[in-house]
């Protein structure tokens, strides 16, 4: 699937050059390299040069995320990343990744903080877009939604001093430089958060620009309820099969002992067996019990708040 390019090569988001250059021999070429030398997959270190495009996979690879998609409302609103400034007001303490599926993911255990991944390079250059991303759909999408929350992360001034004092932005990037690549963007596509799929499809086909990846749907994150996702839905298969088979084999080796004669008489093995017995049958309930009432809590607070963001857009005239 990664392999695979479109038909149609998809548009160039906007075409503001703001990174420095150099010209030797009359080639014009960026000052500072676009691209990192190296990068790691699979625990292994593979140089970039040799394979832009599996560089591109993991650099932007959010496929974690997509997997676990129809239950992110619950970790989350589905509206654009607030600015920099209000993780600042937040008390959030910005803490720089590389992983692009931990952009925007906060936790406010013991000190408040947000991940967030720099803005690369090489997303400022229209010749890569064109050349190493616009041919791959997948990779389109995901860059696309990663620079678009950048638009809605950098508001103010404010905001750009803080990216550029964070190491988000490479500092040649200046403020004016900026504005005007975001009213590039921001004229030319529709922010994915403020759309619903029926007016995407319509955008796709009126104006030719492809969705972004669904995980810039929603802005932050938050790491707790992620977690817990992941435990309910992606190991809640082998957790739920490892406990039944502890158990049954558990149960079977006290039967069998409870029918022969040295430990029929037992009475300290009689109760232990007596009171396992009645432990598998209360604690399964205890904890649907507990977990069914925890996510409905969950559930309702996300719900509210979801169905409150939707009014209002449709107070606005944006359908969703």
């Amino acid at each position: 699937m990664d392999s695979k390019t479109d038909s149609e090569q998809q548009p160039v988001p906007f075409r503001t050059s703001l990174l420095k250059t150099t010209s030797s021999d009359g080639v014009v070429e960026p000052a500072v390299p676009l691209l990192p030398a190296t990068y790691r997959k699979d625990y292994r270190i593979e140089p970039v040069q040799a394979d832009i495009h599996a560089f591109l996979n993991v650099e932007l690879n959010v496929q974690r995320l997509n997997q676990v998609h129809e239950w992110l409302w619950l970790a989350g609103l589905p509206s654009a990343p607030r600015p920099l400034h209000y993780q600042i007001v937040k008390k959030r303490e910005i803490v720089v990744t590389e992983q692009l599926d931990l952009h925007f993911v906060w936790s406010s255990s013991k000190s408040s903080s947000i991940l967030i991944k720099p803005l690369s390079r090489f997303l400022f250059c229209p010749v890569f877009w064109q050349t190493e991303i616009c041919p791959h759909q997948h990779l389109y999408e995901t860059a696309l939604g990663f620079l678009l929350s950048y638009v809605a992360l950098i508001e103010r001034e404010v905001d750009y001093n803080l990216a550029i004092n964070n190491g988000l932005f490479p500092k040649e990037i200046t403020w004016s430089g900026w504005l005007a690549l975001a009213n590039e963007i921001s004229s030319s596509l529709p922010q994915a958060p403020q759309l619903d799929e029926a007016v995407l499809s319509r955008m796709e086909a009126s104006r030719g620009c492809k969705r972004v990846n669904k995980r810039f749907n929603y802005g932050e994150l938050r790491l707790g309820r992620l977690n817990w996702i992941y435990r309910l839905t992606i190991l809640r298969r082998v957790s739920l099969i490892t406990w039944f088979a502890y158990t049954t084999i558990v149960l079977s080796a006290m039967q069998v002992g409870l029918s022969t004669k040295p430990l029929e008489d037992d009475y300290a093995f009689s109760m232990a067996s007596y009171v396992f017995s009645i432990f598998s049958i209360l604690a399964p309930l205890a904890c649907i019990v507990t977990i069914t009432v925890v996510m409905s809590f969950l559930v309702i607070v996300n719900l509210a708040r979801t169905l409150k963001i939707r009014g209002q857009k449709r107070r606005e005239g944006v359908k969703v």
